[in-house]
C-alpha cells in the first residue's frame, strides 16, 4: 500500500487502543509495526524531505567553504592532493545524490537506504583519507569533517535510528579495516576509543530523539483524533438541536434560520418564496380522548407525510410547535403552493387515522394556510411571510378547517375533499 495513502487514512478505534497500548510503555525499542509504523515512516521520509531541501542551501555553503580554506590554508600537494582532490569529488557526489533522493517522491520511499549509503560513504571517504594524508594538519581537518558527517547522519538528516547505526558503524569499520590493510601509521587504540566514543555518543543522542519524537508522534495522533470526534459529537449536537426529537423533522429554531436565508436569497434572486402553515384539527381533543402516547404517534404519521410530500431538496418541513407545522417552499409561486397543500389535505384523510371526537369529520384532517410573496423593501420581512401564512391558516380554521385558505384571497376558501 502507498504510504501516501496510509497516512491520510483516518484512524480508528483499534488504532486508537494501539496507540495507548504503546503511549504507556516506556519504549526501549524503537518500532511501533503495522500501519501506525509506516505513518511514522511516512513523517519522517517528509522531513527528510523538508529538512534536507532547507538546509541545502547552507550544507553546499559549508561543504565549498571548508573545501577553499583547506586549498588556501593547507595547499594540498603531490599525494595529498590528489588524496584531497579525490575526497572532494566523492563527498561532491554524496551530498549531489543526497540531494535529488530528497526531491524525487519515488527515491524518497527509500531515503533511509539511501541516505545512509550518501552519509556512511562520507564518512568512509573522510575517515580514510585523515589515515592517507602526509600532512598532520590535512589528517586533523578531516577528522573533524569526519566527526561532523557523524553527526549530520546520525542527527541532521532524519534517518531511523537503525539506518543511522548502520551508516556510522559498518562506515566507520570500514575505514578502520582499510586503515589496517594499507598499514597506516596511527595511534590504533586512540583512534579506535574516539571514533567508537563518537559513534556511541551520536547514536545515544539520535536514538534519545527518535523515541521522543515518536512518542509525540503518538500524542498529535491522539490529539487529532480526539479532535476529529469532538468534531463529530459537535456536529451530532448541531443536528440534535435543529431536530424535532418525536417527529425528527426540522425544529422552530432550524426553520427560523433557513426561512430568513431563502427569504434574503429570493430578494436577491427575485424569485417567490411560498409557506404554508399547517395545524391538526381539534387536535387537543385527539389528546384528551386517545392519550398522548396516541397523540405522540399521531404527529409522527403527520410528520412523515409532511416529509414525503417533499418533492425538490430546498423544500422544508418543520415542526413548529404543539401540533403546527411549517412547509418552506422556495422558488414555488402561489399556484405550486396551493397544490401541494391540496395534496397535504388529501394525503392525511388517506391516512384515516380514527378521530371520532373530531367536530369536523371522523378521522384526523388538517387545516392549512397558505402564503406567497417575492421578497422586496417593500412587502416586510420573512417573519411577515410567516404571520401572513399564520393568519391564513387562522381564515381557514374559522371558516370550518379541513381546508386551505390562501392569503390575501379571501373568495379562495376551499375544500378539496368532497
Amino acid at each position: 500500500m502507498d504510504n501516501s495513502n496510509i497516512s491520510q487514512k483516518e484512524l480508528d478505534s483499534d488504532d486508537i487502543t494501539v496507540i495507548r497500548q504503546h503511549m504507556k510503555r516506556r519504549m526501549p525499542w524503537l518500532g511501533f509495526g503495522g500501519t501506525l509504523e509506516q505513518r511514522y515512516r511516512q513523517q519522517r521520509s517528509d522531513d527528510f524531505q523538508r529538512t534536507v531541501s532547507e538546509g541545502a542551501p547552507w550544507l553546499v555553503l559549508f561543504h565549498v567553504l571548508m573545501n577553499i580554506i583547506t586549498w588556501v590554508v593547507r595547499h594540498p600537494s603531490g599525494e595529498d592532493f590528489q588524496m584531497w582532490l579525490t575526497t572532494l569529488i566523492i563527498t561532491s557526489a554524496a551530498i549531489a545524490v543526497g540531494l535529488f533522493v530528497a526531491r524525487v517522491p519515488v527515491l524518497r520511499r527509500n531515503f533511509n537506504i539511501l541516505g545512509a549509503l550518501c552519509g556512511g560513504l562520507v564518512i568512509f571517504i573522510e575517515m580514510t583519507a585523515a589515515q592517507l594524508y602526509q600532512s598532520l594538519d590535512l589528517a586533523q581537518d578531516v577528522t573533524y569533517v569526519a566527526l561532523l558527517a557523524m553527526i549530520v547522519t546520525s542527527l541532521g538528516i532524519r534517518l531511523l535510528f537503525p539506518a543511522a547505526a548502520l551508516a556510522l558503524i559498518i562506515s566507520s569499520a570500514a575505514a578502520l579495516v582499510t586503515g589496517i590493510v594499507i598499514e597506516a601509521r596511527i595511534d590504533w587504540l586512540s583512534v579506535t576509543i574516539y571514533v567508537g566514543a563518537s559513534i556511541v555518543i551520536c547514536l545515544y543522542l539520535a536514538h534519545t530523539l527518535e523515541r521522543m519524537e515518536r512518542r509525540a508522534f503518538l500524542q498529535s495522533l491522539l490529539l487529532s483524533w480526539e479532535g476529529q470526534q469532538l468534531d463529530v459529537a459537535n456536529r451530532k449536537l448541531d443536528q440534535l438541536s435543529r431536530r424535532d426529537p418525536l417527529t425528527n423533522l426540522a425544529n422552530r429554531r432550524d426553520f427560523d434560520e433557513i426561512l430568513l436565508e431563502e427569504w434574503e436569497r429570493a430578494r436577491r434572486e427575485e424569485q417567490p418564496v411560498s409557506l404554508l402553515f399547517l395545524d391538526i384539527d381539534h387536535f387537543k381533543l385527539y389528546n384528551d380522548h386517545y392519550g398522548h402516547s396516541a397523540g405522540d404517534t399521531c404527529l409522527i404519521k403527520i410528520s412523515k407525510v409532511l416529509a414525503e410530500a417533499l418533492k425538490r431538496p430546498g423544500d422544508m418541513a418543520a415542526r413548529y410547535g404543539g401540533e403546527e407545522f411549517v412547509l418552506l417552499l422556495p422558488n414555488t409561486d402561489e399556484h405550486g403552493a396551493r397544490r401541494v397543500a391540496e395534496r397535504l389535505i388529501k394525503r392525511v384523510d388517506a391516512q384515516r387515522i380514527v378521530h371520532l371526537h373530531s367536530r369536523t369529520a371522523g378521522h384526523v384532517t388538517i387545516s392549512v394556510g397558505v402564503a406567497t410573496r417575492i421578497p422586496s423593501r417593500d412587502n416586510g420581512s420573512s417573519q411577515t411571510l410567516l404571520d401572513v401564512a399564520d393568519a391564513a391558516l387562522y381564515a381557514a380554521k374559522n371558516a370550518g378547517r379541513h381546508r386551505l385558505h390562501v392569503a390575501n384571497d379571501s373568495s379562495t376558501i376551499i375544500n378539496p375533499v368532497s
